[in-house]
């Protein structure tokens, strides 16, 4: 075993625990009074829970692994673009779903991810309401919740699956998005927007969706839950059909039945 893959299973245990221990302090956020929470942009917030999961997820990893560096959606203070030839490197969303959970909506969950250049070795999610605990690594050939696997829906036709999307935080990002919604309108079953592209990943990696699409997001939004969803069998790309990585501006992903049949539709 080379010093990567010990890297790789020493995080991998490291997080099965940490993450239900974040899950606590979220619960409990959850069901107080009154939510504190501050603007972060035109359409996105912070509140006080998302601060308390971030502090002690980050004090315990700077504790254990010293030498990672952490990017963190609440403490992110330099470009992105710096960050992409790190060796390794934590991302973190303390709380993925902010509106939903600050709404009582139990669809957020707590997102980390260990990456290499952009490409991801270990991705965890733990959905603290119901308790779903997701997982993989890049050695792994499959994605695992709650100990068992899961893989994405064997649905072969576009007007049998079941889409989910969202709109970006980014105003100029949202014409992109309604394009993409008459596009796919009257040619597929269902579509559904859940608030929270993590959770909602994977929703689609255990085969409760077909297809992920999202015009804009970031590194902690996706970089755990793109794995999980590469693992469980999906085709994954950003927006343009290219290679994928947790700096890709968007994201696609599908059961690989409809990937083309989807892409095919929208391309333009």
């Amino acid at each position: 075993m080379d010093n990567k893959e010990k890297l790789v299973k020493k995080a991998r245990n490291y997080l099965l625990d940490l993450l239900p221990s974040a899950g606590q302090i979220a619960r409990r956020y959850l069901h107080a009074e009154e939510l504190p929470s501050k603007k972060k942009g035109e359409h996105d917030f912070v509140t006080a829970a998302d601060l308390a999961v971030d502090d002690f997820l980050q004090k315990h990893l700077k504790k254990d692994f010293p030498e990672i560096p952490i990017l963190t959606e609440e403490t992110v203070d330099r470009d992105l673009s710096e960050y992409y030839d790190e060796e390794y490197l934590f991302i973190i969303d303390p709380l993925d779903g902010t509106s939903n959970f600050a709404r009582g909506d139990d669809n957020f969950s707590i997102s980390v991810a260990l990456v290499e250049r952009g490409e991801p070795l270990l991705g965890v999610i733990f959905s603290p309401i119901s308790s779903r605990l997701f997982w993989t690594t890049y050695r792994d050939r499959k994605a695992f919740w709650n100990g068992r696997s899961i893989s994405v829906s064997d649905i072969r036709v576009l007007d049998k699956a079941v889409v989910c999307t969202d709109w970006s935080h980014l105003l100029e990002t949202r014409d992109r998005t309604t394009h993409f919604l008459r596009k796919v309108y009257g040619h597929v079953r269902q579509i559904k927007i859940l608030g929270s592209a993590a959770t909602d990943i994977t929703l689609l990696a255990r085969g409760g969706v077909d297809i992920y699409h999202h015009v804009r997001l970031f590194p902690w939004d996706v970089a755990a839950a793109g794995l999980i969803a590469q693992k469980a069998g999906a085709k994954v790309t950003d927006i343009k059909g290219n290679t994928w990585n947790v700096f890709s501006e968007g994201i696609i992903a599908a059961n690989p039945n409809l990937f083309d049949k989807l892409f095919e539709l929208i391309k333009d």
